[in-house]
């Protein structure tokens, strides 16, 4: 497929899994000589970097901004033109308000519309929820990351397809010959409610004395970086637990952790779990809906699940894994095969041949 005008619709290119996809597959479909556009709500300094052959347009600069109700309006005023004016073969958007806002505006175009979800329905609020399912019917069709995701929306006649994310590049072909487990258990996400990193700083807190040389490090940014300082500072963890910010190389800042633990209440397809399983970190998840972690770990296979919010279990687990070397070394050794499952050929060789499937 080649010569095609794609444009993909989301909030910013500012962290976050969804927002990594669409650089890796806007990446994937300019080298195979299509025109790719990333179009985001706003010009928050781009985390991620697309190729410099992805053209990068903006609904609304910090410099315009004034309060949210005129933002909102001026940005749903120019996504109108956008999709009036541009010549386009097929939109990709990504997360409920810009997929909303784009299926509002469905009679503008001609072109294709795919949308993705990425997170689990279920958690969105229920105004959101009813929207998405509704306008939902408008999409041509529907990526999915899990089947649990899939049937939420319960669209038996709509074109859809479960494609899960594929590793990074920088995780293939790892060389694990120098790699020396230090005393840290590590976690990585957005510092906000959904990944509930103080149901781990707490488990974390009441480890067994015996661990008390062992290090928490949760890398990420984000709203609750007061709250969760203030219960690090209550728990009497500040020498202990560190909250870092985001990492500019994960890899090299996790690669020689003994554990990796991720508490969310729900994901999509977890990016930091994926990671970390390539890596041949020893890794804990909540079985969270809507399946990604299931989709991921086969339970003391190759990873543990455990109930969302348990912290008797996961302390369970994390004792588990850090006191018996040779199940540890086993679960690394599985988990490292995710490579080849989620090659990044094989999924965006799967989405290419979806989206030539929509356009024609």
């Amino acid at each position: 497929m080649k010569n095609k005008n794609i444009t993909f619709f989301i909030g910013s290119l500012a962290g976050g899994g969804a927002e990594r996809v669409v650089c890796n597959l806007a990446n994937y479909l300019v080298e195979r000589d299509n025109n790719v556009t990333v179009l985001t709500m706003s010009d928050i300094k781009d985390t991620y970097i697309v190729d410099k052959r992805v053209k990068r347009k903006y609904l609304l600069t910090k410099n315009e901004r004034k309060n949210k109700i005129f933002d909102f309006f001026l940005r749903f005023k120019r996504l109108s033109h956008y999709m009036s004016s541009e010549k386009c073969d097929l939109y990709i958007v990504m997360l409920p308000i810009t997929t909303i806002m784009m299926l509002l505006l469905r009679k503008k175009t001609k072109a294709k519309i795919i949308m993705s979800e990425r997170a689990d329905p279920a958690s969105y609020s229920k105004i959101k929820q009813i929207l998405i399912k509704k306008l939902s019917k408008k999409a041509d069709g529907l990526v999915f990351q899990t089947e649990d995701a899939k049937s939420w929306y319960n669209l038996d006649n709509k074109k859809t397809i479960v494609i899960p994310n594929a590793i990074n590049e920088e995780f293939l072909n790892l060389d694990f010959s120098n790699v020396k487990r230090e005393k840290k258990i590590v976690s990585v996400g957005r510092l906000n409610n959904q990944k509930n990193f103080s149901l781990l700083i707490k488990a974390f807190s009441k480890l067994d004395e015996k661990f008390n040389d062992y290090n928490l490090i949760i890398y990420g940014e984000g709203t609750k970086r007061v709250e969760l300082e203030e219960e690090i500072k209550n728990l009497n963890l500040d020498d202990r637990v560190f909250l870092p910010g985001y990492s500019k190389d994960i890899k090299k800042d996790i690669i020689n952790a003994s554990l990796f633990v991720m508490s969310s209440n729900f994901e999509g397809m977890p990016n930091a779990l994926i990671e970390a399983m390539a890596l041949g970190i020893p890794s804990i998840s909540t079985d969270c809906p809507c399946g990604g972690p299931r989709y991921l770990i086969k339970n003391m296979k190759n990873g543990i699940l455990i109930p969302v919010g348990d912290e008797v279990e996961l302390i369970k687990q994390m004792t588990f894994l850090l006191t018996n070397e040779e199940e540890a070394l086993k679960i690394s050794d599985n988990a490292k095969q995710i490579v080849f499952d989620l090659n990044p050929e094989k999924i965006y060789g799967t989405w290419e041949k979806y989206i030539k499937s929509i356009i024609e």
